[in-house]
């Protein structure tokens, strides 16, 4: 089986559905809760498992009940957890998260700065089997350690690049094999909110294959200095929380798998659009049979 490791952040997310987001020192009542893992690189893990691959998570968490809860978790959807470190006196990250009707979604995030261990590197011994490497860029030391890794196994690695000031960006565009832009963390980096001018920017900067998510409206990629634009699936969206950190999950899957990069796209694209019809973070991320059965029909003219 195909074997991906993920290398970043894992948080506790307490998810409240409501019918308005209330303004600055109001109240709303929620219509529903659900208490959930989260994380960029934890939840792309539970992707990769939840789409059939074997997926390893490396990161940090504190020795406290909040931990232990992202631990089970990570257990309950068989996500290879040997690779986490707890950290005495640190505590767990944690989000609470209003989600409006249309599934969009507001973030409060506490993540402890005692996790972030200076001298705490991620090796090849962590990596070793791995088919792919995808790594968040909310834990610096790691995350960079992991890429340098990946280089030496020869195992192709994937950069989730998203705003982050503790990242030099010529490093971060120097050591992956793909990077993965959102659109704010693109226009900061290049200055230009056109996405298609800020990528033949940034392509100037590195080797590396490089794209960039822009939610409803789709992917763009630059192919050989081709632009490529790839539509997003259209769903009636109930949860967008996760999303693009599903999408990462299914790219860096259908990478370890040596898909063409048109397959690996479009698979992401359906993985994520499934999710995003289901409310509660990464309890709605479907099974490989319902993204085959999903991109059958999409295929057969219901777009």
């Amino acid at each position: 089986m195909t074997v991906v490791t993920t290398v970043g952040l894992a948080v506790m997310d307490f998810v409240f559905g409501v019918d308005v987001r209330p303004d600055r020192g109001r109240k709303a009542f929620a219509s529903s809760l659900a208490q959930v893992g989260g994380g960029p690189a934890a939840t792309a893990a539970v992707t990769v498992a939840a789409l059939g691959g074997i997926a390893r998570f490396v990161g940090r968490i504190g020795e406290d009940p909040i931990g232990d809860h992202i631990m089970a978790d990570l257990d309950r959807w068989h996500v290879d957890t040997g690779g986490i470190r707890r950290v005495p006196d640190a505590s767990s990250p944690v989000s609470s998260i209003v989600v409006e009707p249309d599934g969009e979604r507001t973030i409060v995030n506490y993540t402890d700065p005692r996790l972030h261990g200076p001298d705490d590197i991620v090796t090849a011994a962590d990596l070793e089997g791995s088919d792919a490497v995808l790594v968040d860029m909310r834990w610096p030391v790691g995350s960079r350690s992991a890429l340098v890794a990946a280089t030496d196994l020869g195992v192709p690695s994937i950069l989730d690049f998203d705003e982050a000031p503790e990242w030099d960006v010529a490093e971060a565009l120097r050591l992956p094999n793909y990077v993965l832009f959102s659109a704010p963390a693109l226009a900061g980096v290049t200055g230009s909110p056109d996405p298609e001018e800020a990528l033949r920017r940034v392509a100037g900067r590195t080797a590396a294959w490089v794209g960039v998510t822009l939610g409803a409206e789709g992917m763009m990629w630059l192919d050989d200095g081709t632009m490529v634009r790839s539509p997003a699936y259209t769903v009636v969206a109930v949860d967008t929380l996760g999303a693009g950190d599903v999408y990462h999950g299914a790219f860096a899957l259908g990478i370890a798998e040596g898909r063409e990069i048109h397959d690996v796209v479009r698979r992401a694209a359906a993985v994520a659009a499934l999710k995003c019809t289901r409310f509660g973070g990464r309890e709605g991320i479907p099974s490989i049979e319902e993204v085959e059965s999903f991109m059958e029909d999409r295929l057969g003219g219901n777009e």
